[in-house]
């Protein structure tokens, strides 16, 4: 399992997920990501999920990538740019939930995904970003998406939604302690950031097979730079060499957007991007002056199934 928390109030979107992949309770996958970053016709979510670690040989996150951007993924280098098939909002959850749905090991496994972010009207030159939180989950019996934020607008500015997606293995006081943590804070997203994340690594604690202590977090907002700001928060640095140095590194997550498509990456340094209709910035520790390697971005190595 895993555990994926994603707040959504009028302020902003956040998503906060360990990074751990386990096999029989053990890690398996140590850079996986299970995060997707969408940029649709029609808005902007950051997908989650819980369950499956692959679908078929493909890793989850590489799977439901390829759902969204309708193109096949494999052996594509760090970016690509071009023109690619990206649908609207609701035309992307629905063929990512009847790809599932084909699945019989993600309803088995305990799979749910969720997807916090923004929604506006494609239709329309100017439309009004409206913040959203799905959740694609068997409560019914059927893989079915809920929305969880009022539609109705005078509600919809007075409140905010908080979802857990997975595993919780901490009080259910705990967590009405955090909602009501996250309630108090505003639109202070930082302090919220710092509350989720520390929420996951309690729950390492208790669970450190199966779920992990270092997170990435994603905020969204619907205008401003960055739309998305990508942040690895490891509990202790992750070390790579380079020049026969050791370096400190950081991870980026799936982007898809119509005109672009990153794979994951191990970054050094940091990177800023006014691309086209997904504004980003990835987050990395800084680079001491001593360093030689200033910046790198590097696709990931993932294990097969």
């Amino acid at each position: 399992m895993t555990l994926v928390l994603s707040v959504s109030c009028p302020a902003y979107s956040l998503h906060v997920s360990d990074r751990l992949v386990s096999k029989d309770g053990k890690p398996y996958d140590p850079l996986a990501n299970k995060t997707v970053v969408f940029r649709a016709t029609d808005g902007l979510l950051v997908f989650g999920y819980t369950g499956s670690a692959y679908i078929g040989s493909k890793p989850t996150d590489t799977w439901i990538a390829e759902m969204l951007a309708r193109t096949d993924l494999g052996g594509d280098g760090t970016v690509r740019m071009g023109r690619f098939p990206v649908r609207d909002v609701g035309s992307s959850l629905s063929l990512l939930a009847q790809g599932l749905r084909a699945d019989p090991n993600f309803p088995r496994l305990g799979g749910q995904v969720c997807a916090v972010g923004w929604q506006w009207s494609g239709k329309r030159e100017c439309s009004l970003a409206r913040n959203v939180l799905w959740q694609l989950h068997p409560g019914s019996g059927k893989l079915r998406w809920s929305q969880l934020v009022p539609r109705h607008i005078p509600e919809r500015k007075r409140v905010f939604r908080m979802t857990v997606t997975g595993d919780w293995p901490l009080r259910q006081e705990d967590r009405q302690r955090l909602r009501d943590q996250v309630g108090a804070a505003g639109p202070d997203w930082k302090h919220v950031e710092g509350l989720l994340i520390d929420a996951v690594r309690r729950s390492s604690a208790l669970k450190r097979g199966t779920i992990g202590s270092h997170c990435m977090s994603v905020l969204l907002r619907p205008s401003g730079f960055p739309n998305a700001l990508v942040r690895f928060a490891p509990m202790t640095a992750h070390l790579a060499r380079a020049f026969g140095q050791p370096v400190e590194v950081a991870y980026t997550p799936r982007m898809i957007a119509p005109d672009a498509i990153h794979a994951p990456a191990v970054m050094i340094g940091g990177w800023e991007c006014a691309q086209g209709l997904l504004n980003y910035r990835f987050d990395a520790p800084p680079v001491p002056e001593e360093q030689q390697l200033k910046a790198a971005l590097q696709t990931q190595q993932r294990p097969a199934a």
